[in-house]
C-alpha cells in the first residue's frame, strides 16, 4: 500500500476529540456542516482552548449549549467560494439549434443558465491561508455539483465536462479538468474531493475519460501529450492500491476493487459512522467496519445494497457493508478503458513499450471481465463477491456498463441481443418494449438507501441508454432512444414543475425527487444537466414532446418471439 503524504490533513477537520464532541452533540443536523467551516484561529489556539473548555466544563446537561457557543467563537462559515461566470459562457449554445422541438430547446437555453448557478472560484485566502480550510485549493474556476456539494467532485465532474463541452464552454471544460490534474500532481491520486477529509478515498476514475471527451471534442492533442504523465500516475494509483489477486475455477485474476483503508469515521458524516460502529464489539471490527464504509463511498454508490454482504445475499443494513469484499463490474471496466486509452494515447507519442504496458493491462481486465464477471446463461455481467466465491446475481444497472465503456471481445450484435432480453427478464422494459419506469432505477431492492429502488441516478442512466446506443444495433438503439425520451420527459416535468432539477430521481413518479440514505435531496445539478445535454445533442433532431404517457407506450404493437441475434437488425418501431 503506498503512504499517501496528507499535506493538508488537520486534527480539528479529521480526527480529534474537538470533532468527535461537536459532531456526537448533533449541533447541525448535517455532519458535513461543521468541518465545512473555517477556523477563525490557528488550529492549535483553538485546540489548546478546548482543552481548557473541557477543564472547565461542569455538567454534560449544559454542553450541547456550551459547544455551540464555543463553535460560534472560534469558527465561521466557510465562504470559500465566489461566484464566477466562466469566461467561455454563451447565452446560445450550438446544441440548441440541433434541437428541434421548441420546449426542450427553451430547456436547453435554461440549462445553459444554470451552468452559471454553479460555476465558483476558490478565493485567494484560501490559497494564502490553506491551515483554515478544510477545502483544498485548486487554480481554476468549476462547478459545483449544487446543494451540499460546494466543492469539486471527482465523478460528478465527468457530466459535468461534457455538458460544459456541450455548451461550447471549453476553455472552461479545460480548466475544470486541469484542477483534477493538479490535485493529482499534489497527491498523487484524485480524492473523492478538494475537502482534506476526502483525502482518504477516491472516487470512480474518470479523468482519462474526461481528457478523451475533451480531445474529441477540441482534436487538441497537445493538452494530452503535456499531461500524459501525471494521466499515467492517476491510472498506477489504481494499479498500485486497488488491485486484488483471487482464484476462479482453478485461474488466478487480478482485477480491480474500492478499498479506503483508514481509520476512524468519515469526518463529514461522523456521528452516522460513528453510532454504526458501536453496534460491534471491539476496536478491531470497528476499525474494519470504518475501512468498509469508506471504500463504499469511494464507489459513488454511497449507499446501496450492492455493497451488503450477508449470510451469502445482498439483504443487510449498513452494518453488513463490505465494498473490499466485491469485484464490481463498473470498476474494471472503467479500468479497461482508461489503460486502453492510455496505450493509444503513448503510442501516438512514440513511446512503444509503455504503449505495450498498457495494451497488456487492457486485454487483462478484458480478460477478467469475460471470465469472471460475465454471465452468458443470464446474459450480462454480474459483480463478483470475494467472501463466499460467487456472482452477486442481483440487478443493478452498473451490470451493464461494459456496454458503455466497450468492454467486451463478444460480437455487438450478441451482446445487444443478451442485454435486450436481460432487461425483459427484469422488466425495466416489457415483453412489447413498453418502458416500465420514469428512468431505471439504480437496483430492485427497496434498502431505504439512496442507490436503490426506487431511485433513478443520471450517471446510471447514461451507461444504459448510451451502452446500448453505442452497440449500433437497430433494436438496441430504438430501445436507448425510448429510454432516452423517458428519462428526459421526467427530468423535463420536474423542472417545470419546480425550475430545478434533482440528484436523483424517483422512478415511480415522473419528475419527482429521489429520496432515501444520509441526506436530504439536492438540487442544481451538475451531472443530471450534463447527461440530459448528452441526450438532447444525440437525439434532439428526433424528439417530440407530447402529452403521451411516454413509459406506458409499447415500442412495438406485438411481441410473441424472443429477440435472437437474427432478427435484432430487422426490427422497426411500429
Amino acid at each position: 500500500m503506498t503512504e499517501i503524504s496528507f499535506e493538508a490533513k488537520t486534527q480539528i477537520y479529521c480526527e480529534s476529540d474537538l470533532m468527535h464532541d461537536i459532531q456526537m452533540a448533533a449541533i447541525y443536523p448535517d455532519s458535513k456542516t461543521f468541518v465545512d467551516k473555517k477556523l477563525k484561529y490557528t488550529e492549535s489556539e483553538i485546540m489548546v482552548k478546548y482543552e481548557d473548555f473541557k477543564r472547565k466544563l461542569q455538567d454534560d446537561e449544559s454542553m450541547h449549549f456550551l459547544l455551540m457557543k464555543f463553535v460560534d467563537e472560534n469558527f465561521e462559515d466557510g465562504d470559500e467560494l465566489e461566484i464566477w461566470v466562466p469566461p467561455d459562457f454563451t447565452s446560445h449554445p450550438s446544441i440548441v439549434d440541433r434541437i428541434v422541438d421548441s420546449e426542450y430547446k427553451q430547456w436547453a437555453l435554461s440549462l445553459n443558465e444554470v451552468w452559471k448557478t454553479l460555476a465558483r472560484k476558490i478565493k485567494e485566502d484560501v490559497k494564502i491561508h490553506p491551515e483554515l480550510y478544510s477545502l483544498i485549493w485548486v487554480p481554476n474556476g468549476f462547478c459545483i455539483p449544487g446543494g451540499r456539494f460546494r466543492e469539486l467532485y471527482y465523478w460528478d465532474t465527468y457530466w459535468i465536462v461534457n455538458g460544459l463541452l456541450l455548451c461550447d464552454m471549453k476553455q472552461t471544460a479545460r480548466g475544470i479538468i486541469e484542477n483534477i490534474i493538479s490535485m493529482v500532481n499534489r497527491f498523487g491520486f484524485m480524492p473523492n474531493g478538494n475537502r482534506v477529509y476526502y483525502l482518504n478515498r477516491s472516487q470512480p476514475p474518470l479523468l482519462i475519460l474526461m481528457v478523451f471527451n475533451y480531445f474529441q471534442n477540441t482534436k487538441d492533442f497537445n493538452f494530452i501529450f503535456e499531461n500524459i504523465d501525471t494521466l499515467t500516475t492517476e491510472f498506477e494509483f489504481w494499479m498500485t492500491n486497488r488491485m486484488i489477486y483471487f482464484e476462479k475455477d482453478g485461474k488466478t485474476y487480478h482485477m480491480a476493487r474500492y478499498f479506503a483503508p483508514s481509520q476512524g469515521p468519515r469526518p463529514e458524516s461522523y456521528r452516522e459512522d460513528y453510532e454504526i460502529a458501536h453496534h460491534f464489539e471491539n476496536s478491531q471490527e470497528q476499525d474494519i467496519f470504518y475501512t468498509r464504509i469508506k471504500s463504499a463511498a469511494e464507489t459513488g454508490w454511497d449507499f446501496s445494497s450492492r455493497w451488503f454482504i450477508k449470510d451469502g445475499g445482498s439483504h443487510g443494513s449498513l452494518r453488513d457493508i463490505n465494498a473490499p469484499g466485491i469485484i464490481p463490474v463498473d470498476l474494471n471496466a472503467f479500468m479497461h478503458a482508461n489503460a486502453l486509452a492510455l496505450s493509444t494515447w503513448w503510442i501516438r507519442i512514440g513511446n512503444e513499450e509503455k504503449s505495450q504496458r498498457y495494451r497488456d493491462i487492457a486485454n487483462e481486465f478484458l480478460r477478467g471481465l469475460q471470465e469472471v464477471l460475465w454471465r452468458e446463461d443470464i446474459g450480462t455481467w454480474f459483480d463478483w463477491d470475494l467472501i463466499n466465491k460467487k456472482h452477486r446475481e442481483y440487478f443493478y444497472v452498473s451490470n451493464i456498463t461494459p456496454l458503455w465503456t466497450g468492454s467486451y471481445t463478444m460480437p455487438k450484435k450478441h451482446a445487444a441481443t443478451k442485454t435486450i432480453q436481460y432487461l425483459v427478464d427484469n422488466h425495466i422494459i416489457e415483453n412489447d418494449y413498453s418502458i416500465k419506469y420514469n428512468g431505471t432505477p439504480s437496483s430492485m431492492q427497496a434498502s431505504k438507501e439512496q442507490w436503490d429502488y426506487p431511485n433513478a441516478w443520471p450517471p446510471l442512466q447514461a451507461f444504459l441508454i448510451q451502452g446500448l446506443d453505442r452497440t449500433n444495433q437497430r433494436t438496441a438503439q430504438i430501445i436507448a432512444f425510448h429510454l432516452a425520451q423517458v428519462w428526459l420527459s421526467t427530468n423535463h416535468k420536474g423542472f417545470t414543475n419546480y425550475q430545478m432539477m434533482f440528484e436523483k430521481y424517483n422512478s415511480l413518479q415522473a419528475g419527482e425527487t429521489g429520496t432515501g440514505g444520509e441526506y436530504l435531496p439536492q438540487t442544481g445539478f451538475g451531472w443530471t444537466n450534463g447527461v440530459i445535454l448528452e441526450f438532447l445533442d444525440r437525439w434532439g433532431r428526433q424528439l417530440r414532446r407530447n402529452s403521451t404517457d411516454l413509459n406506458r407506450t409499447p415500442l412495438r404493437k406485438k411481441w410473441s418471439y424472443t429477440v435472437t441475434e437474427d432478427n435484432i437488425n430487422g426490427f422497426y418501431c411500429t
